[in-house]
């Protein structure tokens, strides 16, 4: 009797354990039927849909060909989709621009596809170097739009804040043809730049005949600060490029930036590196002028 007691205990404490073990794997959550509408819609042949909350979005994770997430408003609002794709998936123009880069020798680690709303597709490679991360978030088209060091959050891809209409205009009229990236606001609050917006877009400059990608800044009210964007060391003009060689002998041009504020200005932000030197910061104009 006591072997039949201790048997019928055995089972009933597996029995138990296992409905606690499938309570514990069963975190759905409650999704509005608005929303589940709105994801069918967009994916209809997706299944095993696993849904949790994240940043205030109800977020969709499932399997299409590869493993993504879609970002919801309650309202079945699509916001945005992040799939994890392979190297070899990539359009040819974001590998041809990597492989050229300077981070081509770097081991690419991961790759994301962003699709949101209001903004074009980026592409970001993550990729590492003994101690560095880096992320590079490219255009289709494989213009570099911005590299940030990786912090490893899972949340660093949000979706797109949205532009107020004057925003839209601004950019709209000052950079014909725009395609809008990328929307940040700076929510640092020891930034100089806190509660600024800034757009990255992807402007087709006729003076060197390419498109480049450039951070339009605006400021709380939603006024143009400033825009700037990367120069080729080639592309400075020969003013800027004789007066570094003159008055900064033993120094070599790093990195350069050009920026036009909304005060009516505009200079050459240029670092140099030196040998056994620190490096400098520079502003100067395209006349050549050094400035404060």
């Amino acid at each position: 009797m006591k072997l039949r007691i201790y048997t019928l205990l055995i089972a009933f404490c597996a029995a138990w354990s296992l409905h606690s073990c499938d309570n514990d794997d069963d975190d759905s959550i409650a999704v509005p039927a608005a929303l589940q509408e709105a994801f069918s819609s967009k994916y209809p042949n997706v299944k095993n849909v696993k849904w949790e909350t994240k940043a205030g979005y109800y977020v969709a994770d499932f399997y299409d060909g590869y493993e993504a997430s879609a970002w919801f408003t309650t309202d079945g609002n699509w916001h945005m989709t992040e799939t994890d794709i392979p190297y070899t998936a990539l359009p040819d123009p974001v590998k041809s621009a990597f492989e050229t880069s300077e981070y081509k020798t770097w081991k690419k680690d991961d790759v994301d596809k962003l699709e949101r709303q209001g903004i074009e597709t980026v592409y970001v490679i993550e990729v590492e170097n003994q101690n560095q991360e880096i992320d590079l978030y490219y255009s289709a088209d494989g213009v570099l739009i911005k590299s940030i060091a990786d912090t490893d959050d899972e949340n660093s891809h949000l979706p797109t804040t949205q532009l107020s209409a004057a925003m839209k205009t601004f950019i709209e009229e000052k950079y014909a043809g725009a395609r809008i990236v990328e929307v940040d606001v700076e929510n640092d609050k020891s930034d100089w730049d806190y509660g600024f917006t800034e757009v990255d877009i992807i402007h087709f400059d006729s003076d060197i005949n390419r498109n480049t990608s450039k951070e339009v800044l605006f400021d709380k009210n939603g006024e143009w600060y400033s825009t700037s964007w990367d120069v080729r060391k080639n592309e400075l003009p020969v003013a800027v490029t004789t007066t570094i060689s003159n008055q900064y002998a033993g120094y070599q041009i790093d990195d350069a930036e050009y920026f036009e504020m909304a005060a009516g200005t505009a200079y050459y932000l240029i670092e140099l590196e030196g040998n056994n030197t620190p490096d400098i910061n520079i502003k100067i104009a395209a006349d050549g002028t050094i400035l404060k």
